[in-house]
Protein backbone atom coordinates (compact mmCIF):
# COMPACT_ATOMS: atom_id res chain seq x y z
CA UNK A 1 0.00 0.00 0.00
CA UNK A 2 0.90 3.61 -0.66
CA UNK A 3 2.52 5.12 2.46
CA UNK A 4 0.43 8.84 2.01
CA UNK A 5 -2.37 6.42 1.85
CA UNK A 6 -1.19 3.93 4.96
CA UNK A 7 -0.22 7.42 6.72
CA UNK A 8 -4.05 8.83 6.20
CA UNK A 9 -5.84 5.42 7.06
CA UNK A 10 -3.99 5.63 10.53
CA UNK A 11 -4.34 9.35 11.04
CA UNK A 12 -8.00 8.08 10.59
CA UNK A 13 -7.70 5.14 12.78
CA UNK A 14 -6.68 7.63 15.10
CA UNK A 15 -8.74 10.47 14.91
CA UNK A 16 -11.95 7.72 15.15
CA UNK A 17 -10.29 6.69 18.52
CA UNK A 18 -9.42 10.01 19.91
CA UNK A 19 -13.02 11.37 19.11
CA UNK A 20 -14.82 7.93 20.69
CA UNK A 21 -12.50 8.59 24.13
CA UNK A 22 -13.55 12.56 24.05
CA UNK A 23 -17.40 11.66 23.21
CA UNK A 24 -17.69 9.38 25.92
CA UNK A 25 -16.02 11.45 28.51
CA UNK A 26 -17.23 15.27 27.54
CA UNK A 27 -20.74 13.50 27.02
CA UNK A 28 -20.42 12.28 30.54
CA UNK A 29 -18.54 15.30 32.59
CA UNK A 30 -20.57 17.92 30.16
CA UNK A 31 -23.44 16.85 28.15
CA UNK A 32 -21.68 17.84 25.08
CA UNK A 33 -19.90 15.57 22.09
CA UNK A 34 -16.61 16.46 20.75
CA UNK A 35 -17.91 17.82 17.71
CA UNK A 36 -20.27 20.07 20.18
CA UNK A 37 -16.76 21.20 21.67
CA UNK A 38 -14.99 21.45 18.76
CA UNK A 39 -17.81 24.25 17.58
CA UNK A 40 -18.11 25.58 21.10
CA UNK A 41 -14.27 26.23 20.87
CA UNK A 42 -14.08 27.61 17.92
CA UNK A 43 -16.69 29.88 18.75
CA UNK A 44 -14.95 31.12 22.32
CA UNK A 45 -11.38 31.71 20.05
CA UNK A 46 -13.04 33.76 17.72
CA UNK A 47 -13.44 38.01 18.54
CA UNK A 48 -16.40 38.54 20.14
CA UNK A 49 -17.66 34.75 20.61
CA UNK A 50 -19.04 35.76 17.06
CA UNK A 51 -18.75 33.70 13.59
CA UNK A 52 -20.21 34.11 10.19
CA UNK A 53 -21.95 30.56 9.87
CA UNK A 54 -20.43 29.60 6.14
CA UNK A 55 -17.14 30.27 8.11
CA UNK A 56 -17.67 27.63 10.92
CA UNK A 57 -18.01 24.91 7.35
CA UNK A 58 -13.96 24.44 6.71
CA UNK A 59 -12.82 24.62 10.23
CA UNK A 60 -15.56 22.07 11.33
CA UNK A 61 -15.36 19.36 8.46
CA UNK A 62 -19.27 19.56 8.19
CA UNK A 63 -21.44 21.12 5.54
CA UNK A 64 -23.16 24.18 6.08
CA UNK A 65 -26.55 21.83 6.85
CA UNK A 66 -24.51 20.05 9.59
CA UNK A 67 -23.32 23.00 10.83
CA UNK A 68 -26.49 24.76 11.20
CA UNK A 69 -28.11 21.71 12.71
CA UNK A 70 -26.17 21.06 15.00
CA UNK A 71 -26.08 24.98 16.23
CA UNK A 72 -30.10 24.47 16.37
CA UNK A 73 -28.98 21.59 19.41
CA UNK A 74 -26.95 24.28 21.10
CA UNK A 75 -29.15 26.92 20.44
CA UNK A 76 -31.92 24.92 21.91
CA UNK A 77 -30.01 24.29 25.50
CA UNK A 78 -28.91 28.08 25.94
CA UNK A 79 -25.35 27.34 24.31
CA UNK A 80 -25.22 29.82 21.25
CA UNK A 81 -27.65 32.36 19.99
CA UNK A 82 -27.97 32.50 16.15
CA UNK A 83 -28.27 36.27 15.08
CA UNK A 84 -28.22 38.30 12.04
CA UNK A 85 -30.54 38.61 8.83
CA UNK A 86 -30.67 39.63 4.72
CA UNK A 87 -28.50 36.39 4.38
CA UNK A 88 -25.97 36.94 6.98
CA UNK A 89 -25.93 34.88 10.17
CA UNK A 90 -23.73 34.00 12.80
CA UNK A 91 -22.98 32.15 15.91
CA UNK A 92 -22.84 33.89 18.93
CA UNK A 93 -21.17 32.21 22.11
CA UNK A 94 -23.54 32.97 25.32
CA UNK A 95 -21.83 33.14 28.18
CA UNK A 96 -23.15 29.83 29.63
CA UNK A 97 -21.85 28.44 26.29
CA UNK A 98 -18.28 29.63 27.48
CA UNK A 99 -18.36 28.45 30.89
CA UNK A 100 -19.10 25.21 29.46
CA UNK A 101 -16.65 25.14 26.81
CA UNK A 102 -14.14 26.47 29.27
CA UNK A 103 -14.44 23.72 31.71
CA UNK A 104 -15.00 21.07 29.11
CA UNK A 105 -11.55 22.62 27.75
CA UNK A 106 -10.31 20.61 30.72
CA UNK A 107 -11.38 17.81 29.80
CA UNK A 108 -10.19 17.29 26.80
CA UNK A 109 -7.12 18.31 27.43
CA UNK A 110 -6.68 15.55 29.75
CA UNK A 111 -7.95 13.49 27.70
CA UNK A 112 -5.42 14.77 24.75
CA UNK A 113 -2.74 14.91 27.35
CA UNK A 114 -2.91 11.14 27.53
CA UNK A 115 -3.41 10.01 24.29
CA UNK A 116 -0.37 11.63 23.62
CA UNK A 117 1.86 10.76 26.05
CA UNK A 118 3.53 8.07 24.38
CA UNK A 119 4.99 10.30 21.61
CA UNK A 120 7.80 11.94 21.83
CA UNK A 121 7.27 16.03 22.46
CA UNK A 122 9.07 16.29 19.21
CA UNK A 123 6.97 14.34 17.06
CA UNK A 124 4.27 15.57 18.33
CA UNK A 125 5.14 19.40 17.66
CA UNK A 126 6.36 18.09 14.20
CA UNK A 127 3.15 16.25 13.29
CA UNK A 128 1.27 19.17 14.77
CA UNK A 129 3.00 22.12 12.75
CA UNK A 130 2.69 19.94 9.69
CA UNK A 131 -1.14 19.13 9.99
CA UNK A 132 -1.69 22.89 11.18
CA UNK A 133 0.46 23.69 7.61
CA UNK A 134 -2.08 21.47 5.66
CA UNK A 135 -5.05 22.67 6.88
CA UNK A 136 -4.06 26.79 6.21
CA UNK A 137 -3.34 25.80 2.40
CA UNK A 138 -6.68 23.87 2.50
CA UNK A 139 -9.00 25.39 4.39
CA UNK A 140 -7.86 28.56 5.59
CA UNK A 141 -10.27 31.12 8.04
CA UNK A 142 -10.70 34.38 7.91
CA UNK A 143 -10.69 34.48 12.18
CA UNK A 144 -7.62 33.03 14.05
CA UNK A 145 -9.57 30.43 16.69
CA UNK A 146 -6.32 28.52 17.26
CA UNK A 147 -4.26 32.09 17.82
CA UNK A 148 -4.97 32.08 21.61
CA UNK A 149 -3.45 31.68 24.52
CA UNK A 150 -5.78 30.44 26.09
CA UNK A 151 -5.62 27.00 24.53
CA UNK A 152 -3.87 24.22 26.39
CA UNK A 153 -1.13 22.97 24.28
CA UNK A 154 -2.33 19.89 23.54
CA UNK A 155 -5.46 20.96 21.89
CA UNK A 156 -3.08 23.50 19.65
CA UNK A 157 -2.56 22.72 16.03
CA UNK A 158 -0.48 25.79 14.54
CA UNK A 159 1.38 26.02 11.61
Amino acid sequence: MNTNLSFCLALHRAHASLQLKLDDELGIHHGISFNDFALLNLLAQADGGRVSIPELVRPLGQPQSSVLRQLIVLEKIGLVVREGANGFRQAVLRPVGRALVNAARETADSICTEAVESIAPAAVEMVSAALGSYCELVCPVRFSPLASASIPNSLKVEP
